[in-house]
């Protein structure tokens, strides 16, 4: 399989071809964990694998993180993702150890562990027994009680209290984030078997963003390649027995394990033809950037010098290669999309970038304007 062709299966398996999820929720459930740095850009990467006919926009979005029914917290590598609640305790569970470990140096040098950490996990976990609250609203807490308060410390203090299961995310209060008690929105289920929850996340992974290798999912979820390796020798056992076949695909010589199924499915329906130039308004940390470990050689056209950075605010995309980088509006002013592309643009693919805009247009429910500029310097 060459690059063209591994590009195209990716975006087809990771539903930005052809979408096929039936909400942002279930977005997040088929992909398990999604990064989720920039809290609005990554519920546009949410919405863009939801059909045209029924994707949501950012007030949808936005009611679903404050209802509960997707969640935001650090876990993994770790860094803030998206979780359904069904899978926001097993996920945790399994990561917690591994993090702690991580950082153990930091919660060293800010303080936060032995007797100081239990007790501020015991000051947060008071603070949102009584409703959700902001992190200046802990912060008031964690001082009242002589603890860290302020700083990295208190991120360090934060982040320890998700990955104990003592708090996620909460209801905004108003441009605010807040924290809720982790069992308040989260349902209870029962401890899982570290190799066995380890799979499933290894055959999710597969399903949602195949073809993949195992050092792809080790770099995505900070687990040691002979964990990944392990999981995904696993995995091809589970898939056959569960009668969901995984097939291996070579790309420059290397293996790549998908779904057959995604194989056989046709790589287009005659009905709604894929569209050709096709322009992708990326956000930075979309899944089909970070779902892969570098070089992501798949990335860039074939013969390319890579002189420009992977990750440049947010990614214009041309039929699944990087062409450019974008910056979405501001919240004052004319609402703007800077546009930066690297390369020239063909008439079709100027109308391909003015469709994607409006599918933007759409989510954010204003008219925006286009601002193209050229670039200053590579990388």
């Amino acid at each position: 399989m060459d690059l063209a062709a591994l590009r195209d299966l990716r975006l087809r398996v990771q539903g930005l071809r052809h979408p096929f999820d039936a909400s942002a929720p279930e977005s997040v459930r088929r992909f398990v964990a999604v990064q989720a740095q920039e809290f609005l850009p990554a519920q546009w990467g949410l919405a863009q694998r939801v059909p045209a006919e029924r994707r949501p926009d950012a007030a949808s979005t936005l009611a679903d993180l404050d209802a509960g029914r997707i969640l935001r917290t650090h876990v993994l590598r770790p860094t803030w993702h998206f979780l359904h609640p069904d899978d926001a305790r097993w996920v945790l569970e399994l990561s917690a150890e591994r993090v702690h470990r991580a950082s153990g140096s930091m919660y060293r040098t800010t303080g936060v562990e032995g007797d100081v950490a239990a007790r501020a996990l015991d000051v947060v976990a008071g603070a949102v027994e009584g409703g959700h609250r902001t992190r200046a609203e802990l912060s008031v807490a964690l001082a009242a009680a002589g603890l860290p308060s302020t700083g990295v410390p208190m991120a360090y203090v934060v982040m320890r209290a998700e990955l104990e299961r003592v708090v996620i995310s909460g209801a905004n209060a108003g441009k605010q984030r807040t924290y809720a008690a982790f069992d308040e929105r989260v349902p209870p289920s029962p401890p899982r078997d570290r190799a066995d929850a380890l799979v499933e996340l290894a055959m999710r992974f597969i399903a949602s963003r195949g073809p993949v290798t195992d050092r792809d999912f080790a770099a995505w979820s900070g687990f040691t390649l002979t964990d990944t390796r392990r999981a995904f020798a696993d995995a091809i056992e589970r898939a056959d027995a569960a009668g969901r076949p995984l097939a291996t695909v070579d790309v420059d010589g290397v293996d790549h394990l998908v779904e057959a199924a995604a194989l056989e499915a046709p790589a287009s329906d005659p009905s709604h033809p894929d569209p050709s130039p096709r322009v992708d308004l990326l956000q930075a940390y979309d899944e089909y950037i970070m779902g892969y470990a570098s070089p992501r050689t798949y990335l860039h056209r074939t013969g390319d010098e890579v002189v420009h950075a992977e990750f440049p605010l947010h990614a214009l995309m041309l039929d699944g290669v990087m062409v450019g980088r974008w910056a979405p509006p501001v919240a004052s002013g004319t609402p703007t999309v800077r546009i930066v592309p690297w390369v020239a643009s063909t008439p079709d693919e100027e109308a391909a970038l003015a469709a994607s805009v409006v599918e933007l247009e759409r989510f954010l429910g204003t008219d925006l304007a286009v601002a193209v500029e050229p670039e200053s310097a590579p990388g």
